[in-house]
């Protein structure tokens, strides 16, 4: 799961990315191709449709459907697709742990040394109507661990060997050519506006917002298109815990089923896209050795499509667990984004995102108090080729917060003290595949 608290993602100085930007009922790495590339007949489920190779289009919300076009023949054999991305960031802190420091809180985090953020393979097999299909995502480098384990916390980035290479799991049955169908197994959560693969937002890091929802779920999904309204889909996730722990993950140690829902609306003008998201639960967020704990998260997000090169998105996220024990913690999280496309090859994104973090009530994890982080984020993009990104991305983080739990950033001096930081990096993402 993502970092339980931003007093813990604040403590270990792990940092946040990216989007989720596409038209059908789960995530962007499970979307079908951009209007612009041939895509098969099925409907918006995240089973029936091809993954778009990474990187090869530009997510579907970043510009209005084009006009039809002749369409590809469904292709149900076996099939790939990867990625490779590196990047060098630079925190102008200068923090002495090179591991420590380095920016906000997710991904990009080693200062001043080239580091592989994620190596990825896709293989997949898409379900013909009424036949199984399936899909395994294979990953390794610092996003493997982060998405795992507290990567920088006490297991330093072996909470969760078993799993942690193996991103994605799950086979699918396609229950008719709309598009309704079923998944069970390991697969990418459906919150947030961002998602894993950097080339799959806007920005290169990811938004403060990204830090309270987490990075994937366990169990089974149904989706279906709404009878009657062809371009709303509705998708129920039965998991094993909406936040996985950082030492059981896949097999959550609550023994408790969590529920997941999703509605998905796709403007058929192509102006805009409205997904919300409710995950209800009672599990051990707070770690393994934690109390059980009531969890409530509700992300919303939007994507307007001012023209064919340039657009906005807004998400907000609401989180408030309540552990046995007394006490909750209270999360209102929110980012908004600008993206304007030059021309073929070049785009600039902005952002600006926070939160208020709120303990209260004696909780049993953390002291009473408020943290109040924030990024403003400035990119520049080029694609040079097809299958090569490159981004130059500035970012400005900056914390308030009234308690000694919730430190700040690292400096010069390896401790926690700083309410500013500011960075600058230098990315660059290989995609292959069919």
């Amino acid at each position: 799961m993502r970092l339980f608290t931003f007093k813990t993602a604040l403590a270990l100085g792990v940092g946040l990315t990216a989007l989720s930007g596409w038209t059908s009922s789960v995530r962007a790495e499970d979307a079908p191709p951009a209007p612009a590339v041939p895509a098969l007949p099925a409907g918006p489920g995240p089973a029936t449709q091809p993954p778009a190779a990474p990187g090869t289009t530009v997510p579907a919300p970043t510009q209005p459907a084009a006009p039809a076009a002749a369409t590809a023949p469904p292709n149900y054999k076996l099939q790939y697709n990867g990625l490779i991305d590196a990047y060098y960031l630079f925190n102008f802190a200068n923090p002495k742990d090179v591991s420590a420091g380095a920016g906000e809180a997710y991904y990009d985090i080693r200062h001043n040394s080239p580091a592989l953020s994620l190596a990825e393979i896709n293989v997949f097999a898409n379900a013909a109507p009424k036949h199984f299909g399936y899909k395994a995502t294979f990953m390794t480098g610092d996003t493997a661990d982060i998405n795992h384990a507290d990567f920088m916390g006490a297991s330093h980035g072996l909470g969760e060997a078993r799993y942690k290479n193996v991103q994605q799991l799950y086979g699918t049955y396609s229950l008719s050519a709309d598009g309704a169908g079923i998944d069970l197994g390991k697969f990418y959560t459906p919150f947030g506006y961002e998602v894993t693969e950097s080339n799959g937002n806007y920005n290169y890091s990811r938004s403060t917002a990204f830090n309270y929802v987490p990075f994937y779920n366990a169990g089974a999904r149904i989706y279906t298109p709404v009878p009657g309204l062809a371009a709303l889909t509705a998708t129920l996730y039965l998991v094993n815990g909406v936040f996985n722990t950082t030492t059981m993950g896949v097999a959550n140690d609550s023994k408790r089923l969590g529920y997941m829902g999703q509605l998905n609306y796709t403007d058929p003008k192509g102006k805009f896209t409205l997904i919300s998201e409710l995950g209800l639960d009672k599990q051990k967020f707070y770690g393994s050795g934690g109390p059980d704990t009531k969890v409530v998260v509700n992300d919303n997000n939007l994507t307007y499509n001012f023209n064919a090169n340039s657009l906005a998105g807004l998400d907000y996220v609401y989180r408030q667990t309540k552990p046995n024990g007394g006490g909750k913690e209270t999360v209102n999280a929110y980012a908004v984004y600008f993206r304007q496309q030059l021309n073929a090859k070049n785009a600039v994104a902005l952002r600006y995102s926070g939160a208020e973090d709120k303990y209260e009530g004696g909780t049993v994890v953390a002291p009473d108090g408020t943290a109040r982080p924030y990024d403003i984020t400035a990119t520049y993009e080029i694609k040079s080729t097809a299958n090569f990104l490159t981004r130059v991305e500035y970012r400005h983080d900056h914390i308030n917060y009234n308690n000694g739990a919730n430190p700040g950033f690292y400096g010069g001096n390896s401790i926690a003290d700083r309410s500013d930081q500011n960075t600058i990096s230098l990315s660059g993402v290989f995609t292959f595949g069919q």
